[in-house]
């Protein structure tokens, strides 16, 4: 990443709209040898709190944002329909329950990663939620005070289990300008199809009745 160049403009006045001003920061970054021009439009205009090389670091993990949303809809949820109840209070109840497991979850990655000594979006989390549903039931075996040494020993298997689900670096990814063209469900006209058309029919005309009219 080079050439990083902070500015800052007025947006030009639109009626019914209001002037904000903006922070413009334009960088390079090679990818494959070749360079290519970002502009990132921010509203962190303190450079000293949001020096310009680090936003355009920052910028380029907005997309774990997305992965955040597909591990609550798609790999906790488990079921089609996201909230069962029908009251608003119990709805209320069951997304506190729904963002606490998923905290569980993520607390006990970042504490495998701390271990493992790697950041802790490096560890895949549909492999550690497998690995949390088959500690549960051992974890509720353990009903005694005499048995608490027990859970120190799960928590530690838990943790390392967790640690050895390292998955390969993301890939860089990409949003090309480019259109898919659709397919059509007829075959391409070949030489052969010519001329087996039906004939042309001639069309005639014929008057069955005349209506004389008058205008007052």
């Amino acid at each position: 990443m080079l050439n990083i160049n902070s500015r800052f403009a007025i947006p030009g006045h639109k009626k019914g709209a209001t002037r904000q001003k903006v922070r413009v920061i334009e960088y390079i970054v090679e990818e494959n040898g070749v360079e290519k021009v970002y502009r990132l439009i921010t509203d962190l205009m303190d450079v000293v709190t949001f020096p310009a090389l680090l936003l355009a670091r920052e910028y380029h993990q907005r997309w774990e944002a997305e992965n955040t949303l597909d591990e609550l809809k798609v790999h906790l949820n488990g079921r089609k329909t996201p909230i069962r109840s029908k009251n608003p209070r119990e709805v209320i109840q069951e997304i506190y329950g729904w963002l606490l497991g998923h905290y569980c979850i993520r607390s006990l990655m970042f504490q495998s990663a701390t271990v493992a000594g790697i950041s802790p979006l490096r560890l895949s989390f549909t492999g550690s939620l497998q690995v949390l549903k088959r500690a549960v039931p051992e974890f509720q075996k353990i009903k005694n005070k005499t048995d608490l040494e027990l859970v120190d020993i799960y928590y530690s298997w838990l943790i390392w289990e967790i640690s050895d689900l390292e998955i390969p670096p993301p890939q860089q990814r990409s949003n090309p300008r480019v259109v898919k063209k659709t397919r059509c469900k007829f075959k391409s006209k070949k030489r052969h199809h010519r001329g087996n058309g039906t004939t042309k029919q001639q069309l005639s005309f014929k008057v069955f009745k005349t209506v004389a009219t008058s205008c007052a």
